[in-house]
């Protein structure tokens, strides 16, 4: 595996002032793609201006991910994370097609492929932030329930919701597209929480990866329920979405930076 980048990778100033520029460009759009979402449900104005401003800072966040540059913390490091957002921006655009279009469904081929292209993104990710898996090597010895109830949290709450919703789930055609795409943003959301536990990032790094991934977590459970037609309640879970969704994508991207000058557990990682 690649060596981990010298302490003279780390951002410059003069490259964090592009980063927390476009950040702050990020915010501006996001506020105003928020504002009208609402507006559109209070007023039912059908303002198409949300469905262009959302795909808009997944390409920002891109981009920042892109200004990585040698500032990463290793190259097989971030040539997964420039591959999940590859996956994520045209997942981005098509999710953002399907609410316009009446005659594209949630069941249809246009948002399958948009399901498909996320589990693919997640596929990077997963691999990025295992990092080798070095705690599943002796899973099964010490204190299991300290190892086990994270996972168990995780899964757990999903399967709850996904319970719950069953019958709707089926009733839109995600019988099968949704346990399998649980199973991936469930194991994605673990594995960045366990690189906190574990100390196999640097610390910004880890946390990063770690809130990312449970913001993903979240926008997925308030999009099926969008994806669901429940009436009011997917509405408003509609203009939630992106809250968490945005902030996702930006950590993602953030997470891709070297931002200590040392760190140990990414040494041993590179080592192995």
């Amino acid at each position: 595996m690649t060596a981990t980048a010298p302490h003279e990778s780390v951002l410059s100033r003069k490259k964090s002032y592009w980063v927390f520029g476009i950040i702050g460009g990020i915010l501006l759009l996001a506020g105003s793609v928020f504002g009208i979402d609402w507006i559109n449900y209070f007023y039912q104005t059908g303002s198409i201006y949300p469905a262009i401003g959302k795909p808009v800072i997944t390409l920002l966040a891109f981009v920042i991910v892109l200004l990585v540059g040698k500032n990463y913390i290793d190259k097989r490091d971030w040539w997964l994370l420039f591959l999940a957002f590859a996956c994520m921006l045209p997942t981005d655009i098509l999710m953002s097609i399907v609410p316009l279009d009446p005659n594209l469904t949630v069941g249809g081929l246009v948002f399958m492929i948009g399901g498909v292209l996320s589990i693919i993104a997640h596929l990077f990710l997963i691999v990025r932030v295992g990092r080798g898996l070095p705690y599943l090597k002796h899973f099964w010895k010490g204190n299991l329930l300290q190892k086990l109830w994270l996972p168990v949290v995780i899964y757990g709450s999903a399967v709850a919701v996904m319970l719950i919703l069953w019958p709707d789930l089926v009733r839109v055609g995600h019988a099968v597209i949704g346990p399998i795409y649980t199973a991936f943003f469930c194991t994605t959301m673990w594995f960045s929480w366990e690189t906190v536990r574990h100390k196999l990032y640097p610390t910004p790094n880890a946390w990063l990866c770690a809130i990312a991934a449970t913001s993903w977590y979240i926008t997925e459970i308030l999009g099926e329920i969008y994806n669901l037609a429940l009436g009011d309640i997917s509405n408003i879970m509609f203009c939630l979405v992106w809250v968490f969704y945005g902030t996702n994508v930006v950590l993602w991207a953030l997470s891709g930076f070297r931002w200590n000058e040392h760190h140990e557990g990414a040494k041993r990682h590179a080592s192995k």
